[in-house]
This record gives C-alpha cells, structure tokens and sequence, in this order.
C-alpha cells in the first residue's frame, strides 16, 4: 500500500513539472482606487475624510442636543434620512419628522451618540462615502437620577457624502438598527 501511495506521488508530481506553470496569483489584491480618487494628493484626501467626519459629528450633536431647527442644514437639501423604519426626503422632512420625535421628551430627557470606526472611502473631489457604529444611550439629566448609563441601541450607519456650494453635507444616511440593548 504504502508503495501504491509512493508511486501516485511521484506520478502526480512528474504530470505538475511537466504542466506549463500558470501565473500565481496574489494571496491578497488590494483594490485599486478609483481613478479620479487617485488623482487627489493624500493631503485633499485627508481633508475630505475630516470635512465629513465634521458633518457626521454635527448630526449627532443636532441628534442629541434635541436640536430640530440645524438637523437638517447637514443634509443636501434633497437628501435622504432612513432612519430606522422611517424614510425621509428633503430638509423639511427631516425636520418634521425630529420636531416630532423631540415634542414628547421631558426637559431632563438625555440622549448621547456615541461614534465609533467610522471609516471615510473617498470617490473623488466631490463624492465620498462612509460607515460608522453608533451606540446612543438615554438617560435622565436631572441631578442624580443616574447611577449608571447602560446603551440603548447599536447601530451602523451607511452615508453618502457630497460637496455642495456650502460645503461637504449628507446625500444620504441610512441607519441600521444591530441591536436594542436595553429595554
């Protein structure tokens, strides 16, 4: 048997050197930048990361700070909200719709959005897309009312970023709900 083995071995081995050696492929093939992107110089790259970093970071404080009235000057003025379940089309959208949600809550009503690997991939000198994870927590503001926060909610957003005459704005976010965490 073991002879048997030693002889389909070596037959095999003898049928690869005879074979014509095909091309060796890469263990891993890093994709290659879209060509208007690798045209920018890593310093308007940098740039454009930061710029829709600021965005992303505004929309969360607009988010937190309750703020119905600026929420919307993150978006382009056509640009779209899917948050959670709902769908939202253009600034006054998405401002009916924060207004709305906010009516409700008790002036002690806290909420804090917690950005995490946010990633910025840009396209090109006006378009840029980005992901991120979001843990938001609720909470009572009112002097001791809290011993511990605990999360309420992880989700990733998925953006579309585009320049605008006023600057870099969202396009378009889509929130994706990963988990309640506490109920």
């Amino acid at each position: 048997m073991t002879r048997l083995c030693l002889a389909m071995v070596a037959a095999s081995a003898a049928a690869l050197m005879a074979a014509p050696a095909a091309p060796a492929a890469p263990a891993f093939a890093a994709p290659k930048p879209a060509a208007a992107a690798s045209a920018l110089s890593r310093v308007e790259v940098a740039a454009i990361r930061q710029e829709c970093e600021t965005v992303s970071a505004r929309y969360s404080s607009y988010l937190d700070g309750k703020d119905w009235q600026n929420l919307p000057s993150v978006f382009t003025e056509d640009g779209v909200w899917d948050i959670l379940t709902n769908h939202l089309v253009g600034r006054s959208a998405i401002q009916g719709y924060w207004k709305s949600r906010t009516a409700d809550w008790t002036p002690t009503h806290g909420r804090l959005h917690q950005v995490a690997n946010q990633v910025i991939d840009v396209v090109d000198r006006d378009h840029a897309r980005g992901t991120s994870m979001v843990i938001v927590y609720f909470f009572d503001t009112a002097p001791g009312a809290n011993k511990t926060l605990v999360p309420s909610l992880i989700a990733r957003n998925h953006d579309e970023f585009v320049r605008t005459a006023d600057g870099w704005k969202l396009k378009h976010r889509r929130v994706e709900r990963i988990a309640d965490v506490a109920k």
